[in-house]
């Protein structure tokens, strides 16, 4: 578990990152919908900050996102991966990625992966505290802070830097999610930092917990939309995926089927089964 603390602006200002890189999820159905017919590469521009929308009952989009962060260390050699997990303890999170033989313990001796301890900051302890405002501001500035940090990760070693957030069900306490203003200013920082880091960077929020006007103001900052759905038909639940919107690359909004898988975690198809 790692706890930082870094209030101080940082300096620097200048952009260093890999926005002419596209990187692959190492998912070749999603990659084939991610570059024009004319492209060489094929996935999702590097400084990419993408929302991953998903139904509350379903963990397909996070199983997609853990999928897709061990990808992205095996294809991309010295990456750092940076879980920040608000959700689930992190012992919790570790077993999510053992079910599925995953091996994190490697790549986290390595220093190449690395757990963000939001869960102890969002616990009961600190929501009982009075409604001043001081929980709301202690995540978004520990947040922001991580993220400064690994600015000066990248500055100081040019690795390719990705990350999740596992949830943003905590904008939703002291009605931040209301404040159409203080949310649109928080995400364009978060998005002006991702712009210094480079790489690919996950944002995982359920539909229908914010307000209709913060979800619209957070698609509108982030780079990236990739959607999950989930359907009864009949005696049984159908999960499909689309990419809504990704800067920076052809792509085709396709709805793909998408089910879990006991070797790769996930399974994606195409509707049609092409």
């Amino acid at each position: 578990m790692m706890t930082w603390v870094c209030t101080n602006e940082l300096m620097s200002n200048e952009t260093i990152v890999d926005t002419d890189k596209i990187y692959s999820t190492g998912l070749p159905p999603l990659d084939q919908r991610l570059g024009g017919a004319t492209s060489e590469q094929f996935g999702i521009p590097g400084g990419s900050l993408v929302l991953v929308l998903t139904p509350p009952e379903s963990n397909l989009s996070t199983l997609f996102a853990q999928r897709v962060l061990i990808n992205l260390l095996e294809l991309n050699e010295n990456s750092i991966v940076y879980y920040i997990h608000s959700s689930r303890p992190q012992h919790i999170v570790r077993k999510e990625f053992k079910a599925y033989n995953w091996d994190i313990d490697k790549y986290i001796q390595q220093e190449r992966f690395q757990f963000i301890d939001m869960w102890h900051i969002t616990s009961s302890h600190v929501a009982s505290s009075s409604r001043i405002g001081q929980i709301d501001i202690r995540r978004k500035t520990y947040l922001k802070d991580t993220y400064r940090k690994i600015v000066q990760v990248r500055e100081n070693s040019n690795s390719p830097c990705f990350t999740v957030v596992d949830n943003l069900l905590w904008l939703k306490e002291e009605e931040f999610d209301l404040q159409a203003s203080k949310i649109l200013d928080f995400f364009k920082q978060i998005t002006d930092l991702i712009q210094r880091i480079g790489g690919v960077h996950f944002l995982i929020l359920p539909v229908g917990i914010l307000s209709k006007t913060a979800e619209n103001m957070i698609s509108s900052t982030v780079s990236g939309i990739i959607e999950f759905d989930r359907q009864t038909l009949g005696n049984r639940k159908q999960d499909t995926i689309a990419i809504v919107k990704m800067m920076g690359v052809a792509y085709k909004s396709e709805i793909l089927d998408i089910t879990p898988d006991e070797v790769d975690g996930l399974r994606i198809e195409s509707t049609g089964k092409i």
